[in-house]
């Protein structure tokens, strides 16, 4: 039997979780972009990799829409469905071009190698920081009851 306060703490205990969470990501996220913008921004480079931010914004539509059709939320990898072997196929083609885009633009001229090595961090900080949302606030009751 869980008593009044015990049951307190409890919620005061995943509230706090829940902020640190947040403020975690919103760290991660400003880290992210501040080593893409370095890259960018430096000098003699271009603004041309800034368009791996349409990858960032793309990535998690298919996992979004993925754990609308398949009954476990899309994070089982016992049972296989069909939406849910497509949502991680689409996933992994949206990554692989964020780190091919600036791999292309470096081979083909476009940037130096320091910019793409400030893209290629910015993208390993943004999708972990991605990753780390959808693992944490994956489920519909992830967050505590008040």
């Amino acid at each position: 039997m869980v008593s009044h306060s015990n049951r307190a703490h409890l919620n005061t205990y995943l509230l706090i979780m829940f902020f640190f969470a947040v403020v975690l990501l919103a760290f991660l996220a400003s880290i992210g972009l501040t080593l893409l913008i370095l890259g960018c921004a430096l000098s003699q480079y271009n603004w041309w990799p800034t368009f791996v931010i349409i990858f960032y914004v793309l990535s998690p539509i298919p996992i979004a829409i993925g754990r609308r059709c398949t009954s476990d939320g899309g994070y089982n990898m016992r049972d296989s469905s069909p939406c849910a072997d497509l949502m991680w196929f689409i996933t992994s083609v949206i990554v692989v071009s964020a780190f091919g885009l600036p791999a292309v633009m470096y081979r083909t001229s476009v940037i130096p190698v320091g910019s793409m090595a400030f893209i290629m961090s910015a993208n390993i900080v943004i999708f972990t920081t991605i990753t780390i949302y959808f693992v944490t606030f994956g489920s519909d009751d992830s967050l505590p009851n008040f």
